[in-house]
C-alpha cells in the first residue's frame, strides 16, 4: 500500500501550493493522505488543483479504487452521532441495519443542507460475490486473474465522443454495465476453437456480504452508527435541525417497513452549543442589569439611567449588523464579546452625561448643558476609544485556530466601542437636552426627599447610602493621591513611581505558564483502547465486556459504545446530563485512568476528552521522521519512558504498532514455471480465498455494491488451511500452495505514517488537568529530545508537533501583537496630545492592569473547583487591557490639561482637581464595565471554560487599574514637571502661575 498507492500520490501532492505539510497514513486496504495548507489558502481553489493533480498519478494497480477527495477542517469530525437500536421485543441484526442506513438513511440525509459526509460504522455492506470454482476454472484452462480482468473489463460503461448528424447531435457511448446480476453471468471469459467459457460455467453469483473487519457495540448491543459531518462553514444549529427532521421522517418509513427499529442520537454538537448560548444569553442580561443596577446607585435618577441605559441595545443591533456585514457568524466567543462589551459600551456615555450634569449644575438650559458638556469631553473619549480600538487591529492579524477566535472578540468588542462613542456623542446629548432638567440634579443633590413617587424615593434612599459609601472611597484616593501633589514631594512621587514597576516585576514573576487552548465541555470521552497486535474481531469484543461493564456500572454514565476497526479502537462514554459539565467530566477520566491498568489483552488503554478545537490543550506530539522504521521504533523505546517520567505527565502512546502477525507467501518461480503458472496466479488465489479481488462494481437502486471475486468452498482459517489451497495447472494437474510456495509467520508493522515523504512515528503525550502545557514542551525539549538529537544518524530528526507547535507558533504572534499594540496606543496618544512625555504618563497603567489581571487569574486557581489556565484564550485579555486599563490615565491628564489651558489653573493644583472631578465617571465606567462583565467570570456552565478566563483577566486587571490610576498619574504628572520643569509647561501651552501646595 505504502509503494503502490500511497507514494506516487504523495509525490504528485508536493507540488501543489500553498501545501504546508504532508501526511499519510498505509494500513491494509486504504491510504489516507492529508494535505495542511498554509492559513488564508482558499480551500477550494486548493481542491480543484488537487483533483486535477490526482489525475496525473500514472501506474496506480487496477485493483485501487477512485479516490475520494474532501476539504477538512477543525469541523470535520462528526457532530452528530445516530445509534440505531431495536424496538422493545425485537432483536438487533447490525447486517439488515447496515442496509436500512445504505438504501434509506444515507440518501436522506444526504438532501440536508449543511451536511457534508458521514462515517457509518458496524454491520457488514453487501456486495456482489462471485465464487470461483476452482476445479471448473482448470479444465476450461482459465485463470483466476482472467476472470478478474474479464469483469474489469466488461462490466462498464465507456463514453464516446459527439456525433453530428445534420442539426441533430447524438452523444455516442458504449453500454457494457450490468443491470442485473444474471447479466454479470454472461460475461465471455474466454473464445477460441476449444469452445465460450461464460462465467457462469465457472462461477456461482450471488448478493452476500463483505468480510466482518470491525463491529461497533452500543449498551453491549451490536448496532450500526453513522457520524455525520457537516460541510466546512455550515451552522451547526441548523444542520442538526434538518438531521433531525430527516430522522423523524425516516423512522416513520421505518415503522411503515416494520422494521422494528429505532434511533438514539448518542451525541449531538448542537446541544453544547445550545446550552452554551443560553448560558451566554444568560450572562448577558445579567450583565446588562447589573450595569444598570450600578448607574441606579451612583445617578440615583431612573430617566438618567434610562438615557444611559438606552446606548446598550443601539450599540448591541449596530454590532450584528456589523458582524452580518463581515460575514462573521455568532457563535459562543464572538457572543463572549458582547457579554465583555455590555459594561463597556456604556462608558462614554457616563463620561457626557456626568459633565453635562456638572453644567446643570451650574445653572445651565439642560440643551445648553449637553452640548457643553459633551464638547468639553469629546476629545478625551476619542482618545480612550481609540486606543481601546486600536488595540484590536494587530489582533486580527493573529493566524492559526487561535486567530480565528481573537478575530471574533476584536470585532464584536471594537465595533460595540465605535458605536458606543458614536452614541455617546450624538444619541446621549439628544436625550439629556429632551429628558434632563434641573429636577435631574435635585435628585441627586437633596437625595430621598427629591422622588416624586415610591419608586424613585427607594431608589434614591439606596442611591445615599451608596454615595455615602463611594463617597468615603473617593476621599481616600483623594487624600491618596495628594500626599504625592505639591511643591518638594519629589521623593514621594519616586517612590509612587516605584508601584508600577514593582508590579510589573511582581505580574512577571507570578505569571502562570501558558496553555494553548482549553478542551472545552462536550459530553463524550473516548477510552481508547488498542488491543494487542493480531487481535480478531470477534476476540476484541470478548476483551471489551470487562471495561465495557465497568463504564456501565459508573452511576454517572449515560450510554456506551465500543468500535474496533483497523482505524479505531476505543469505548465512548457518555454521561447524564447533570454531570455533563467540566467537573463532571474530569471526575469520570479521573476513575478510568486507574482502571486502565486493570484489563488484560491491551496494548494500552487511555480516556481522553474530546476537545471542541483540533489540538488540545493537554495533549503535545513528539514526531520521529526518517528513512528506516526499525531505527524510528527502537528511538521510540528510548524516549517514551524518557517522556513518562515528567512530572505532569499521564500518558505517552504511539500510532506505531509492531508486531502484528503477518503471513508471507513466497512463490517458488522456477516451480511455477514447470506448471505453466505465474506469481499471479498464486497471488490471486490468495486473494480470492481470503476476503476477495476488487474486480468491479454493481449499481442496485441507489447504492454501489463491489463485484469481489472469491474461491468457493475454501475454508481458511490457519496457516495451514493456506498452505493446502488446490492450484490448477492450465494442463490440469492440481497442486497445493505449499507445493509452489513457502508461507513464513512473521511479524511488521499494523500502519506506516509518513509526515512529508518520510515515514515517522508520533508519540502523543497526555498530560494531567493541572499541569501547564508550555512547561512540559519546554521540559521535554530540553530534557529529552535536545540531548538524543545530537546522537541521532543522519537523516533522523526529532521535533515537537501538535499542540506544542501552535502554542509555540501563537505566543510568538501574541507576544508581537501585544507589543505593536503598546506602540500604536503610544503613537495615537501622542498625535492626541502632541507631546511623547503626557502619553508616557497615560501608559504607566499598563502594568498595573496587567499585574491586575495575574493577580486575579493566580487568586481564582486557589479557589477550590475553578480553573484559569493561562490558555491563549485568556492571553488575549493583557492584550485588550493594554487599550482599556489607559482609559481613566487619558481621563485625568485631559482635565488637567484643560483646566491648564483654558483656566489658567495652577499645574499641581489642576492635579488634585482633575482627580476629584474625575473620580466619579472612572468609578462609574469601571463599575459598569466590571460588573457588565462579572458574570462571564464567575458563572459556569457549558461554554464558559471558552471565556472564563479571559473575564478573570479582564475584571480583575480593570478593577485593580481602577484603584491605583487616581494615586499613580498625579504623582507621575508631578514628577514630569519635576524634572521638565518650565519646558513642560511650554508643551502644555499655558502660562502658569507659581505652584502653591495643595491642602485637601
Amino acid at each position: 500500500m505504502e509503494d503502490l498507492i500511497t507514494r506516487p500520490i504523495e509525490e504528485v501532492m508536493e507540488s501543489v501550493e500553498g501545501v504546508r505539510e504532508i501526511t499519510s497514513t498505509s494500513a491494509p486496504g486504504g491510504s489516507s493522505i492529508n494535505l495542511e495548507f498554509e492559513w488564508g489558502t482558499d480551500p477550494d481553489e486548493r481542491l480543484l488543483d488537487v483533483i486535477n493533480k490526482l489525475q496525473r498519478v500514472r501506474n496506480l494497480p487496477a485493483e485501487a479504487s477512485d479516490p475520494d477527495v474532501s476539504v477538512a477542517s477543525t469541523s470535520s469530525q462528526p457532530m452528530i452521532w445516530l445509534v440505531m437500536v431495536p424496538q422493545e421485543g425485537r432483536i438487533a441484526n447490525a447486517n439488515e441495519y447496515r442496509d436500512l442506513v445504505n438504501d434509506i438513511l444515507e440518501p436522506e440525509l444526504r438532501r440536508v443542507r449543511g451536511v457534508s459526509s458521514f462515517i457509518i460504522a458496524g454491520g457488514q455492506e453487501r456486495e456482489v460475490e462471485v465464487r470461483i470454482d476452482s476445479q471448473a476454472l482448470a479444465d476450461r484452462e482459465v485463470t483466476i486473474n482472467q476472470v478478474t480482468n474479464a469483469i474489469r473489463q466488461t462490466n462498464r460503461d465507456i463514453r464516446g465522443g459527439p456525433l453530428v448528424v445534420g442539426r441533430r447531435e447524438y452523444r455516442v457511448s458504449t453500454v457494457s454495465r450490468a443491470d442485473q446480476i444474471s447479466d454479470l453471468e454472461n460475461i465471455v471469459l474466454r473464445r477460441n476453437q476449444l469452445g465460450t467459457v461464460f462465467l457462469r460455467d465457472v462461477a456461482q453469483i450471488s448478493l452476500g456480504r463483505k468480510v466482518k473487519d470491525s463491529v461497533l457495540l452500543f449498551n453491549s448491543q451490536e448496532s450500526v452508527a453513522i457520524g455525520i459531518i457537516r460541510q466546512v462553514g455550515a451552522n451547526v444549529p441548523e444542520v442538526s435541525q434538518g438531521v433531525r427532521d430527516t430522522v423523524a421522517r425516516v423512522s416513520q418509513t421505518f415503522n411503515a417497513l416494520d422494521a422494528g427499529v429505532d434511533f438514539v442520537t448518542a451525541y449531538d454538537e448542537s446541544d453544547y452549543i445550545d446550552q452554551s448560548v443560553a448560558l451566554m444569553r444568560g450572562n448577558l442580561l445579567t450583565g446588562a442589569l447589573l450595569a444598570v443596577v450600578v448607574l441606579l446607585l451612583f445617578l440615583g435618577s431612573p430617566r438618567s439611567v434610562a438615557v444611559i441605559a438606552l446606548t446598550i441595545p443601539t450599540a448591541m443591533v449596530s454590532v450584528f449588523l456589523v458582524m452580518t456585514a463581515l460575514g462573521r457568524s455568532l457563535n459562543i466567543i464572538s457572543l463572549a464579546g458582547l457579554g465583555f462589551a455590555v459594561g463597556m459600551i456604556v462608558d462614554n456615555a457616563i463620561v457626557v452625561l456626568e459633565n453635562v450634569f456638572s453644567h446643570l449644575q451650574q445653572g445651565k438650559r439642560p440643551i445648553q448643558a449637553a452640548i457643553d458638556g459633551t464638547s468639553e469631553v469629546a476629545t478625551a473619549m476619542l482618545g480612550s476609544t481609540m486606543t481601546t480600538v486600536a488595540v484590536f487591529a494587530p489582533i486580527v492579524l493573529v493566524q492559526g485556530e487561535a486567530g480565528q477566535l481573537f478575530a471574533d472578540v476584536a470585532i464584536t468588542l471594537a465595533s460595540a466601542v465605535l458605536f458606543s462613542l458614536f452614541a455617546a456623542l450624538t444619541l446621549v446629548p439628544m436625550l439629556c437636552g429632551l429628558f434632563l432638567n434641573q429636577r435631574e440634579v435635585q435628585l441627586l443633590e437633596q437625595g430621598a426627599s427629591a422622588g416624586r413617587n415610591g419608586f424613585e424615593r427607594a431608589i434614591a434612599r439606596a442611591s445615599t447610602v451608596f454615595q455615602a459609601i463611594q463617597g468615603r472611597l473617593e476621599q481616600f484616593l483623594l487624600h491618596t493621591a495628594s500626599w504625592s501633589i505639591g511643591v518638594g514631594k519629589m521623593g514621594r512621587r519616586l517612590l509612587v513611581l516605584a508601584i508600577p514597576i514593582a508590579l510589573l516585576v511582581v505580574g512577571i514573576v507570578l505569571l502562570p505558564p501558558a496553555d494553548y487552548l482549553p478542551q472545552g465541555n462536550r459530553n463524550l470521552i473516548l477510552w481508547l483502547a488498542q488491543t494487542l497486535p493480531g487481535t480478531s474481531v470477534e476476540e476484541a469484543i470478548a476483551l471489551s465486556e470487562a471495561p465495557r461493564a465497568y463504564v456501565q456500572s459508573l452511576e454517572e454514565v449515560q450510554g456506551v459504545f465500543f468500535v474496533n476497526s483497523s482505524q479505531f479502537k476505543a469505548m465512548g462514554v457518555f454521561l447524564k446530563p447533570e454531570y455533563a459539565n467540566g467537573k463532571g467530566l474530569e471526575q469520570t477520566v479521573g476513575k478510568l485512568i486507574p482502571a486502565s491498568f486493570g484489563f488484560p489483552g491491551y496494548r494500552f488503554m487511555f480516556p481522553i476528552r474530546i476537545s471542541i478545537f483540533q489540538d488540545p490543550g493537554k495533549e503535545f506530539e513528539v514526531r520521529m521522521t526518517g528513512p528506516d522504521l526499525k531505527a524510528l521504533a527502537e528511538l521510540e523505546q528510548k524516549i517514551t519512558p524518557q517522556l513518562q517520567a515528567l512530572g505532569g505527565v499521564v500518558n505517552v502512546r504511539s500510532d506505531y504498532v509492531a508486531g502484528a502477525p503477518q503471513l508471507e507467501v513466497r512463490p517458488t518461480q522456477a516451480r511455477l514455471s514447470e506448471l505453466g503458472l505465474s506469481t499471479l496466479d498464486a497471488g490471486a488465489l490468495v486473494e480470492a480465498a481470503l476476503g476477495g479481488s476488487l474486480a468491479s462494481d454493481f449499481v442496485e437502486g441507489t447504492e454501489e455494491l463491489d463485484v469481489t471475486v472469491k474461491l468457493k468452498g475454501s475454508q481458511v482459517e490457519t496457516p495451514n488451511d493456506l498452505r493446502q489451497l488446490p492450484l490448477y495447472s492450465p494442463s490440469g494437474a492440481r497442486v497445493q500452495l505449499g507445493d509452489v510456495a513457502s508461507i513464513e509467520e512473521t511479524t511488521g508493522p499494523d500502519v506506516i505514517n509518513r509526515v512529508n515523504l518520510e515515514r515517522a512515528i508520533t508519540l502523543t503525550v497526555s498530560l494531567a488537568p493541572d499541569a501547564p502545557l508550555s512547561t512540559l514542551v519546554e521540559q521535554a525539549q530540553t530534557q529529552v529530545l535536545d540531548p538524543l538529537q545530537a546522537q541521532l544518524p543522519p537523516g533522523e530528526r526529532l521535533e515537537l508537533s501538535g499542540s506544542a507547535d501552535k502554542l509555540s507558533e501563537t505566543l510568538g504572534q501574541l507576544g508581537e501583537t501585544f507589543v505593536f499594540s503598546l506602540l500604536i496606543i503610544y503613537l495615537l496618544l501622542v498625535a492626541l496630545y502632541r507631546s511623547f512625555l503626557y502619553p508616557v504618563v497615560i501608559m504607566m497603567t499598563v502594568p498595573i492592569g496587567l499585574t491586575g489581571a495575574v493577580l486575579s487569574i493566580v487568586l481564582a486557581n486557589l479557589i477550590p473547583g475553578v480553573s484559569a489556565p493561562l490558555d491563549m484564550i485568556t492571553g488575549l485579555g493583557f492584550v485588550i487591557l493594554v487599550g482599556v486599563v489607559v482609559n481613566n490615565a487619558i481621563l485625568l491628564v485631559d482635565r488637567a490639561l484643560q483646566l491648564q489651558q483654558d483656566e489658567g489653573m495652577d499645574y499641581h493644583h489642576s492635579l488634585f482637581e482633575a482627580t476629584r472631578d474625575r473620580l466619579r465617571p472612572i468609578f462609574m465606567s469601571a463599575g459598569t464595565s466590571v460588573l457588565g462583565m462579572l458574570p462571564l467570570a464567575v458563572i459556569p456552565g457549558e461554554g464558559a471554560e471558552l471565556y472564563q478566563g479571559l473575564g478573570i483577566a479582564l475584571t480583575g486587571g480593570l478593577a485593580f487599574s481602577t484603584l491605583l490610576t487616581p494615586t499613580v498619574v498625579p504623582a507621575l504628572m508631578g514628577l514630569l514637571y519635576d524634572l521638565r520643569g518650565k519646558h513642560l509647561v511650554a508643551l502644555s501651552g499655558d502660562d502658569v502661575v507659581q505652584p502653591e501646595k495643595v491642602k485637601v
